[in-house]
């Protein structure tokens, strides 16, 4: 399992979890967006999906992050990843 745990590996690992919440966001606000203009009551809904999507990929990969710092034994990285984890909490909750 260590050999499987590369550094090549977690960095395209997090660079797919990007593109998947990326392009699964586009998908949800162009759904929404289709929705909206065919007059449908699930547009606003989808589109706010979307964005809440969008706004959660960069601490999806924060969290990913603080795993594989704390996996590689980089227990500094790790606990400031933490940290940087808890203000994105915190922004996003106020």
């Amino acid at each position: 399992m260590e050999a499987m745990f590369s550094e090549r590996y977690f960095a395209k690992l997090i660079q797919r979890t990007l593109l998947c919440g990326v392009f699964l966001s586009l998908g949800l606000i162009f759904t929404g967006l289709a929705f909206t203009v065919a007059g449908s009551a699930y547009g606003p809904g989808v589109l706010r999906s979307g964005v809440l999507v969008l706004l959660l990929t960069p601490a999806a990969r924060v969290i990913m992050l603080v795993y594989g710092y704390w996996r590689g034994g980089e227990t500094y990285f790790a606990l400031m990843s933490f940290v940087v984890l808890a203000l994105l909490a915190v922004s996003i909750l106020l």
